[in-house]
C-alpha cells in the first residue's frame, strides 16, 4: 500500500467519524412531542460566559426557555 493510499483511508475515516459526530448531535437536538418534530437549539448568552439558554420551536411558533 502506498502513502497515498494511506492517506486516502485516513482521511476518508476522519470524514466518516465527522459525518457521525454532526449526525449525532443533530439526533440529541430533535425531539418529537406528539408526533410532531421539535428541535430545540443552545444559544449561547452574550452576557455571561457560561450562561446558556435553550431556543425551542413548536408547530413553527420559536420560543426561549
Amino acid at each position: 500500500m502506498t502513502q497515498l493510499q494511506v492517506r486516502a483511508i485516513e482521511k476518508a475515516r476522519r470524514e466518516l467519524q465527522r459525518a457521525k459526530n454532526e449526525l449525532k448531535v443533530h439526533r440529541t437536538s430533535e425531539t418529537r412531542y406528539r408526533g410532531i418534530p421539535t428541535i430545540s437549539s443552545i444559544v449561547s448568552n452574550d452576557n455571561a460566559a457560561d450562561a446558556t439558554s435553550v431556543t425551542l420551536i413548536y408547530r413553527g411558533q420559536t420560543y426561549q426557555k
